[in-house]
């Protein structure tokens, strides 16, 4: 991943730098609050440069993060929400839209023609999964067209973000509040001798910015809040069935197993 396709595409700038830029803005405006009347251009474009190449760094590490803790939410949710969704257990579809697109997705992927069925679904959960696995996989595939399919591209990108973001949660935690500190620290040192009130008011700026940025990473960027953009992405995927055609020579019968 270069810095002109991390700036240039749009997922990976949504998904992937914005989740690392989140980290490292607490640290930056209280930097620059700190610091705006002591430095010279040279010297604030320096921090720029600095900073951009942390925000670089940190969202290689966003990626990776995000990824390689996935497999952590989908066990902590019971499974991928793009595959739970087509379980005749799981409650976010109606019988007759589920039963809709498993015979749809059943055409569409002639491999898996024998529908699990309620029962057969209970009995052996794992094969029936291996299905809607197949389902899953197929639909990614054949919705790649971020135009045509618009509305999934968007809550794919607010997926990676969130999770992208929630890996990344230890890290903002630190940072917003090693930011507060330092920026408490700072107030304290400009108002010493002077009374409450004297201090920058650049200061108390980047206070309650860094106050409000550790709320948001310790009350907000949980696994709920990754779980609703991963359950409209689910939703999304699936209902994408309904614009796909079926095969020249779809199966004669479908049979449920």
């Amino acid at each position: 991943m270069s810095l002109l396709n991390l700036l240039s595409n749009g997922y990976e700038r949504k998904a992937r730098l914005y989740p690392a830029f989140l980290v490292i803005l607490p640290l930056v405006v209280t930097v620059i609050a700190t610091l705006a009347l002591k430095i010279d251009v040279l010297k604030a474009a320096a921090t720029g440069l600095v900073a951009c190449g942390a925000t670089f760094a940190l969202a290689q590490l966003a990626r990776d993060r995000g990824y390689n803790r996935q497999p952590y939410l989908f066990n902590l949710w019971g499974g991928s929400p793009s595959i739970a969704i087509f379980r005749h257990s799981n409650a976010r579809l109606d019988p007759i839209t589920k039963a809709r697109y498993h015979q749809k997705l059943a055409a569409l992927v002639p491999e898996t023609r024998k529908l699990p069925t309620p029962a057969s679904e209970q009995e052996n959960p794992d094969e029936a999964d291996r299905v809607y696995a197949a389902w899953s996989n197929f639909l990614r595939v054949s919705t790649r067209d971020t135009k045509k399919y618009d509305l999934l591209f968007a809550e794919s990108v607010n997926y990676g973000y969130r999770r992208n973001a929630w890996g990344l949660r230890p890290l903002g935690i630190a940072f917003s509040a090693a930011s507060l500190a330092f920026a408490i620290f700072q107030i304290y040192a400009s108002t010493r001798g002077k009374g409450i009130g004297q201090g920058d008011t650049k200061l108390t700026i980047a206070l309650l910015f860094d106050t409000s940025a550790l709320v948001l990473w310790v009350f907000v960027v949980k696994t709920e809040w990754v779980r609703l953009a991963a359950n409209a992405y689910a939703d999304r995927l699936a209902e994408a069935c309904e614009s796909l055609s079926q095969p020249d020579h779809p199966p004669s019968k479908l049979i449920s197993s």
